[in-house]
């Protein structure tokens, strides 16, 4: 029984010999020819995406006071749950001020109308998630 496993030993051995100088035996692939590695470039896309140019605008001058001023509120994109109460606590505490409420429930502009750019004395905007 040792005889022959010692066989199968030196047989095994000899195969793995045989096929490892048969593979140091083979011509390499650029043979005379320098080889140069270059390191990988991955190119992604990002994805928030590549912005447009963006028009800078300065911020209104500050009123002097709100009495009398006509002041928007303009609340967008899941507004319902402030919107309304924030109106009713302006017109509460400044009731010298005239306040007009917007309201645009859902996802929509959040740039209100010309008009009531060209009415407003002073406009607040908001989005309330």
């Amino acid at each position: 029984m040792r005889k022959k496993h010692f066989i199968l030993l030196v047989s095994s051995l000899l195969a793995v010999l045989m096929a490892f100088s048969v593979v140091m035996a083979a011509p390499p692939e650029h043979a005379g020819k320098q080889v140069v590695e270059v390191e990988k470039t991955y190119k992604f896309l990002n994805p928030k995406g590549i912005p447009g140019p963006i028009e800078v605008q300065g911020l209104a001058p500050r009123l002097d006071t709100i009495e009398g001023k006509t002041i928007y509120l303009h609340i967008c994109e899941a507004g319902p749950q402030t919107g309304p109460f924030l109106y009713q606590y302006l017109v509460e505490n400044y009731p010298n001020t005239n306040w007009v409420h917007i309201q645009n429930n859902g996802f929509g502009p959040t740039m209100p109308e010309q008009e009531v750019l060209d009415n407003a004395d002073a406009l607040i905007g908001g989005q309330s998630w």
